[in-house]
């Protein structure tokens, strides 16, 4: 198949469903003998030896170029906020409120859009590779331009502690208007810290959206919000 985003070059990677860096936080470098495991709801303790390994990626979905020189600044961007908001002393509480510029002090602006971009390409992945009727075209086009995706949120907040390392990404739960997604939902999980990603469409109005963040507001503060029981 073709690359989803650029739509002319074979695809030929595969896109990490949580981003090697987070894992390599949690997990180390896993091998045979020491392995992490996998669990989905229908498969438990799967064993994985390396972060390399294709059950941690989506299927062959980008291409070369886009996954690597079009990409780059976004995984980057995203490795060092996910890395300074976990190291951060004290850590953040439910109900905290921090400043972007604190994590970004020069370009803030454009590297919290690289942030958002970086959750474009995951959620892009998540719709071609589950068949979610959501346009796959405005995904790429914000990519290709570099530009925000206009219907596509997130909120960051915590999960319950596990007591033991955990991450992952929850399946999208979507909400059909006439055949079309008009709210779509899932969660991305680096231990206790959790990224709510949301696409809405302009007439949505759903509690989940109260305190979400888009590179086009004028918000300079991020509300830390409680995920789970």
């Amino acid at each position: 198949m073709k690359c989803w985003i650029c739509g002319k070059e074979n695809a030929t990677t595969r896109e990490h469903r949580i981003k090697a860096s987070d894992l390599r936080s949690l997990f180390g470098a896993p091998t045979q003998a020491s392995p992490l495991y996998f669990h989905t709801d229908k498969r438990r303790n799967k064993k994985v030896g390396s972060l390399k390994a294709d059950i941690l990626k989506y299927q062959h979905l980008i291409c070369l170029e886009c996954n690597s020189a079009r990409t780059q600044p976004h995984d980057q961007a995203w490795q060092y906020f996910s890395e300074m908001l976990r190291s951060r002393l004290p850590p953040l509480q439910v109900g905290d409120t921090f400043r972007l510029n604190r994590i970004f002090p020069y370009d803030t602006r454009r590297l919290m859009r690289n942030v958002h971009l970086y959750f474009v390409k995951l959620f892009g992945c998540q719709i071609v590779e589950g068949a979610i009727p959501i346009d796959i075209s405005s995904f790429a086009q914000a990519i290709i331009e570099g530009r925000p995706h206009p219907k596509l949120y997130f909120v960051l907040g915590r999960l319950p502690d596990m007591g033991f390392h955990v991450g992952g990404g929850s399946d999208v739960h979507a909400a059909l208007l006439d055949g079309k997604v008009a709210f779509a939902s899932w969660l991305y999980q680096v231990n206790d810290l959790c990224v709510n990603v949301m696409y809405a469409e302009e007439w949505e109005q759903r509690q989940g959206l109260e305190h979400a963040w888009h590179p086009r507001s004028a918000e300079k503060r991020l509300l830390f919000k409680k995920f789970g029981n």
